[in-house]
């Protein structure tokens, strides 16, 4: 025995340092509040478990700690979920420390906005820091970003470069050949592209793909700008946005290919999420064209060109005015569509300006809540309106956006119809109301997911139906909302619960009968009931949109590639 208590000892020593090295954060290990600044705000969060001895390290000093928490709220680790608000603040206090890829990284942050918020100034502050301080090339060619002086800012590039920083070679090939542009220059930038795509990194495939696919500096070659395309968004690192909306468009062109062109239609969905508008055109089109092959649906279409439009791409928004003009799954309305094209317009987009003037009549008909606004807008405008002011305007505003398939509007119209709304419907048409909630659910809607979720749970309104409860609050839960998992993991023990308070019945019977026969102490206990009954929750509005970090999409196109075979529900892409 005494051996083999030694034995165990020393393989406890040995494995201790190894679990403690790989320990996640978890919430069982106990959950703390903490705060840093992150540019705009000291930002709350919370820490669990080990994260918060992450945490005290950083804030004695140790570098390491900092850049590891940047790391744990970029994509998410244990108990934790990602969040790049807090993710920056981490980024910017290992700048403070001394960590030269930490103020590149926070500069970069400061500007792309997948913090919420963009910062130019202290983005610009801080990478100056990291290049003129620290020296690191990667800051260098940050600090390039917001050079205004033309010699500075080329010499930034160059030396970044030269020093091996990939980010500045990246800048150094894009200024040679779309701001130098003459052909020797275009030359030098096409081997550095060439050089890079084949290392895989992706500014070289996009600099390839878009050299070789609009003939610039070089004769017209799709086959090598598809190929191009293919490599950097599957097989590439870097920022891969660009090259899949191109390798989606280029798979959807195989229109008698079904596999493919769904294939295709992915691609452009996961792009389109990521925030590029020339891919939400694409798939707008694919929907209104009503592709064979296709699996995006004419309602879909119009949302793609919707979104594509409030990305501010003008071709988007001509293409959701003809939907108007042409009465596609909409009321046919020349005033909104005179809104959209005359957007399309101020877009730069040739075809808007002349569809405008064409329907320029309809100028005094364009409603009150300009439909060329973005969805955002126009709901929070419309739910004013409908609940203290105009009502039918905003009511007809929520409708126009319901019908392009905007799930924030299903919601609010929704309610309306479900709780009623004074001079519009002034009788409750609940059932009507609980269809619109579905549809927002089904779409990924968080409120209107824990909603049906609870409705199915209970049968309110609908025939009780706890599995498909369940699936509902699953979504809610998976787009990250706290209290949807925790009434999901109330659902899931349910019949736990109930097998429990069975035996305990069976117990209490057993016990009642022979409570002559036994004196024990014991006979008189009774096993707590931890049974939870969560109350449904009220309609408080439409939700708000938030930026998928790029952990998410990554893993997500890598799915759809094929480099991994896993896509959690987790993950707002999948």
């Amino acid at each position: 025995m005494r051996l083999w208590i030694s034995v165990l000892a020393v393989a406890m020593l040995i494995a201790g340092p190894v679990v403690a090295a790989s320990k996640q954060p978890s919430a069982y290990d106990g959950v703390r509040d903490g705060f840093l600044y992150n540019g705009k705000q000291n930002m709350p969060f919370k820490l669990h478990g080990v994260a918060n001895a992450w945490h005290l390290a950083c804030l004695q000093g140790k570098v390491p700690m900092c850049v590891k928490m940047a790391q744990v709220f970029e994509t998410g680790a244990g108990d934790m979920a990602g969040d790049m608000r807090v993710a920056i603040a981490y980024w910017l206090k290992a700048c403070e420390l001394g960590s030269g890829p930490a103020c590149a990284r926070a500069a970069a942050i400061l500007r792309d906005g997948s913090a919420s918020f963009t910062n130019e100034t202290l983005a610009q502050q801080t990478a100056e820091r990291g290049c003129n301080v620290l020296k690191d090339p990667s800051a260098c060619a940050a600090s390039a970003g917001g050079t205004r002086d033309p010699t500075r800012k080329a010499e930034l590039i160059e030396a970044s470069c030269a020093s091996g920083a990939d980010d500045g070679c990246r800048l150094k090939a894009n200024r040679l050949f779309y701001e130098v542009a003459d052909p020797a220059s275009r030359g030098q930038a096409l081997t550095m592209y060439d050089q890079a795509c084949k290392a895989k990194r992706a500014w070289g495939c996009l600099g390839i793909a878009d050299a070789y696919g609009q003939g610039l500096g070089v004769p017209k070659d799709p086959a090598r700008a598809n190929e191009a395309a293919r490599v950097g968004c599957t097989i590439a690192a870097g920022d891969r946005l660009r090259l899949c909306t191109l390798h989606g468009m280029n798979l959807a062109r195989a229109t008698n290919d079904k596999a493919t062109l769904n294939k295709g239609e992915l691609f452009l969905d996961t792009s389109c999420k990521g925030g590029d508008a020339i891919a939400c055109n694409r798939l707008g089109m694919i929907g209104l064209n009503q592709l064979s092959n296709a699996t995006t649906t004419l309602e879909e279409g119009l949302y793609y060109l919707r979104r594509g439009c409030d990305f501010d791409f003008g071709e988007a928004c001509a293409n959701l005015a003809w939907a108007y003009v042409g009465g596609m799954n909409v009321n046919t309305d020349n005033a909104v569509a005179l809104a959209l094209f005359d957007k399309a317009c101020r877009l730069k987009d040739a075809g808007g300006c002349t569809e405008a003037r064409k329907l320029a009549a309809n100028r005094n008909a364009i409603p009150s809540i300009d439909p060329s606004w973005t969805v955002e807008k126009q709901l929070r405008l419309a739910k004013a309106a409908a609940e203290g002011g105009d009502r039918m305007m905003g009511v007809g505003a929520v409708v126009r956006l319901m019908q392009e398939g905007n799930e924030d509007a299903a919601w609010l119209l929704g309610g309306w119809l479900y709780y009623g709304l004074p001079g519009v419907f002034d009788t409750s048409r609940r059932a009507d109301g609980l269809i619109l909630f579905e549809n927002a659910a089904r779409v990924g809607h968080v409120d209107a997911a824990i909603y049906m979720g609870m409705a199915y749970w209970y049968g309110d309104g609908v025939a009780e139906d706890r599995a498909k409860g369940e699936r509902y609050m699953l979504i809610a839960a998976n787009r990250g909302n706290q209290m949807a998992g925790a009434i999901y993991r109330s659902m899931k023990a349910e019949p736990i619960r109930q097998e429990n308070a069975r035996r305990q019945k069976e117990y209490e019977e057993w016990a009642a009968a022979r409570q002559n026969d036994w004196t024990s102490s014991w006979s008189n206990w009774t096993p707590a009931s931890s049974a939870y009954t969560p109350s449904p929750p009220a309609w408080s509005g439409p939700s708000v949109s938030s930026i998928i970090d790029n952990s998410n999409w990554n893993q997500r196109i890598n799915y759809l590639s094929g480099s991994t075979t896993a896509c959690p529900g987790s993950n707002p892409y999948c």
